[in-house]
C-alpha cells in the first residue's frame, strides 16, 4: 500500500500530549476569586459600563417609592426646562426611538405630571408641558437626584487607562 505524500505543514500534537500553559491570575476587588480580568479594569469603556450599571441600580433603589425610572426622570427634566417640547425632540435628546417616548409620556400623563397640547402652528405636533403636580414632583426628584449624584461622585475612584 502506498504512503500518502508528506505534507509540508507540521501536524499539531494531540491536546493530551501538549504541556499545560501556566496562567497568572490577578485578583481584582469585586471579581470572583482567581478570575483573571486581564486589562479590563484599565479600560475606560469597561469602567463606564460598570459605573452605569451601579448608578442605574442606585437610581432605582433611591427612586423606587416614586415609581420613576431614569427615562421618565430625563423626559420630565426636558419638559421642565423646555415647556412645549415636542416628543421627537425628547427622543433625539435621550437617544431613544419615538415609540419609547410615547410610552414615557403616557406614563407621566397617567401620573398627572404632564399634559400634551396640540400646537396652534402645526396640528401634527404636540407640545409636552409639566402640570403643577409635575413641577412639584420634578423639583423633589431633582433634589433627591442631586443628593444621590453627590454621593456617587464622591465614591468614584479615578483611574488611568494603561492596557
Amino acid at each position: 500500500m502506498p504512503k500518502p505524500p508528506a505534507s509540508s505543514k507540521p501536524v499539531p500534537a494531540p491536546a493530551s500530549d501538549r504541556p499545560l500553559r501556566k496562567r497568572s491570575y490577578r485578583k481584582s476587588s469585586g471579581s470572583a476569586v482567581g478570575l483573571d480580568l486581564d486589562c479590563l479594569p484599565t479600560l475606560i469603556g469597561f469602567n463606564i459600563r460598570r459605573a452605569q450599571i451601579a448608578l442605574w441600580r442606585d437610581f432605582n433603589r433611591n427612586f423606587s417609592d416614586a415609581d420613576v425610572r431614569p427615562g421618565v426622570f430625563s423626559a420630565m427634566l426636558l419638559a421642565n426646562a423646555n415647556p412645549g417640547i415636542a416628543q421627537t425632540d425628547i427622543a433625539n435628546q435621550l437617544g431613544i426611538d419615538k415609540a419609547s417616548v410615547v410610552s414615557l409620556i403616557d406614563r407621566m400623563e397617567h401620573a398627572g405630571w404632564v399634559e400634551r397640547r396640540r400646537s396652534t402652528e402645526d396640528r401634527r405636533r404636540q407640545g409636552i408641558f409639566l402640570t403643577a403636580p409635575g413641577t412639584k414632583a420634578c423639583r423633589s426628584l431633582k433634589r433627591k437626584c442631586s443628593t444621590m449624584n453627590a454621593s456617587s461622585s464622591a465614591a468614584t475612584p479615578s483611574r488611568s487607562c494603561a492596557c
